[in-house]
């Protein structure tokens, strides 16, 4: 799969993707050289749990750092990450998304992958990042998401 450099970071907030079991990322685009935090996502039939935290606790992220979120999909079966507000449980998609232009994550199962963002000031508050596949959201596979 090939993604321009311009597509993906068009109206982006410094997103970069990274790779996921196998994918094959022909443009491994990064505009990153240092991380200042990593955040080990879990996910799992129906859960995300960040490492240190109980399945479903907020996960929280400072603005105006480099955050890479590392997810590790422990589960079964394919699961996807999409982060915003007011989900539309019909489309299988938030209708406010944090990070348009970029969608979602999909995770294969035993799969991995990485997303790395610098969130900014007028994007602090609480959104949520949710599963949807078909009944995963519904199950409880959704977690508060929160940029101070």
């Amino acid at each position: 799969m090939k993604i321009s450099r311009r597509k993906l970071f068009k109206g982006a907030t410094g997103l970069a993707l990274a790779s996921a079991a196998g994918a094959s990322i022909t443009h491994r685009a990064s505009a990153h050289v240092d991380i200042d935090q990593e955040i080990v996502i879990t996910m799992g039939e129906m859960f995300f749990q960040a490492a240190g935290q109980d399945a479903g606790a907020a996960i929280t992220v400072p603005a105006n750092q480099v955050v890479r979120l590392v997810f590790i999909n422990e589960g079964t079966v394919l699961h996807d990450a999409h982060f915003g507000r007011d989900a539309d449980l019909t489309g299988r998609k938030y209708n406010e998304n944090l990070a348009a232009p970029f969608d979602m994550l999909e995770i294969p199962a035993g799969g991995e992958a990485w997303l790395t963002f610098t969130f900014t000031d007028d994007q602090k508050g609480e959104w949520e990042m949710g599963c949807f596949q078909l009944g995963h959201y519904e199950g409880g596979m959704v977690a508060p998401f929160i940029i101070e």
